[in-house]
C-alpha cells in the first residue's frame, strides 16, 4: 500500500490523499477535525497523536472550554510545537458525534478551504479525525465522497470571489486527505470516483 497517492487536479489544486495524521504532514496548514466529545472515552488515532504532541493541550483547551468543538468552530494553532511538522494547526469542530452525519464533515471541508485560502497557504491538509472519535466505520460510508465535492465547491467558491476582484488569486497549490492506513485504498477509489465523474 503507499503511504501517498495523487488523486488528481482540480483548477489550480493538486489533491492526494496521505496515511498521515495532523502531526506528522508537512503543509503549511494542517487541519484536524474534532468532535464536542468522544464516543469511548478520549480520542485515538491521529486526533491522540496530535493531543499527545501538543501535551495534552489539545482536549485541555476542550475541557476548559476555550473550543468546545461545536459544529465549525475554529481554533487556529499558529505557533505549533516542533514536534508537528505543519506550520500552522487549525482544529474545526464538528459537533456531538450522535449527531454526526456526512453534510457536517463536508462544511468543515469547506471552512477548512476557506480558511486554507483566506491565510495564504499553499499546502494544506485536512484529517476527518472521524474513527479517531469512536465512530464505526460502516458508520461512515459516503463521507469520502461528501468531502471531494465539498472541496471542489468552495475552491471554485473562492476563484470566483477573486474573479471579481474582491480577493487576490488563491495560493493553495496542494490539498492533501489525511486518512489511516487500514481505509487507504478504499478511500483513495472514493475520492477518485467524486473528483472524476
Amino acid at each position: 500500500m503507499p503511504e501517498q497517492q495523487r488523486l488528481g487536479r482540480w483548477q489550480d489544486v493538486s489533491i492526494d490523499i496521505a496515511a498521515r495524521d495532523g502531526v506528522t504532514v508537512d503543509v503549511d496548514l494542517s487541519f484536524a477535525c474534532m468532535f464536542a466529545r468522544e464516543l469511548d472515552g478520549g480520542p485515538h488515532g491521529g486526533l491522540l497523536h496530535l493531543d499527545n504532541a501538543l501535551s495534552g493541550l489539545l482536549v485541555r483547551l476542550r475541557d476548559e472550554g476555550a473550543f468546545l468543538g461545536e459544529a465549525t468552530e475554529t481554533l487556529l494553532l499558529s505557533q505549533p510545537p516542533p514536534a508537528i511538522a505543519a506550520r500552522a494547526v487549525m482544529v474545526i469542530g464538528i459537533g456531538d458525534p450522535a449527531q454526526w452525519t456526512t453534510a457536517v464533515t463536508a462544511r468543515a471541508v469547506a471552512t477548512a478551504v476557506r480558511a486554507a485560502m483566506q491565510l495564504g497557504a499553499t499546502s494544506a491538509a485536512f484529517a476527518p479525525s472521524l474513527l479517531d472519535t469512536g465512530l464505526a466505520p460502516e458508520a461512515t460510508a459516503g463521507v469520502a465522497t461528501a468531502m471531494a465535492k465539498a472541496l471542489t465547491r468552495a475552491i471554485d467558491a473562492q476563484l470566483s470571489v477573486a474573479r471579481y476582484g474582491l480577493a487576490p488569486a488563491p495560493s493553495l497549490r496542494r490539498w492533501v486527505f489525511d486518512v489511516g492506513a487500514a481505509g487507504f485504498t478504499a478511500a483513495a477509489e472514493q475520492f477518485k470516483a467524486a473528483l472524476n465523474p
